[in-house]
């Protein structure tokens, strides 16, 4: 029997904390994101905005942080089903 992971498609701040451990805070995951002296070639996924005001929620595309952390050599479930929603 296949166990299936279940994830949000899209991952607030509490969630990539609390859903994926994320270890850093949101100072040093800017950084990630923009500083080329920090990402060293491969960014972390640019965040994106729900409406455009400055104070907006951010999110970020679940599958493209799952590909970041692969990359990084940290163990991905390989069978992830996505659900709606954040």
């Amino acid at each position: 029997m296949e166990h299936k992971v279940k994830l949000p498609l899209y991952l607030t701040w509490n969630a990539l904390k609390r859903v994926l451990g994320w270890p850093y805070e949101r100072s040093h995951t800017d950084r990630l994101e923009t500083d080329p002296k920090y990402h060293h070639g491969d960014p972390f996924p640019r965040r994106g905005k729900v409406g455009k005001h400055r104070s907006a929620h951010v999110l970020w595309y679940t599958p493209d942080v799952l590909d970041w952390l692969k990359r990084r050599g940290l163990r991905v479930p390989e069978n992830v089903e996505f659900i709606g929603g954040a």
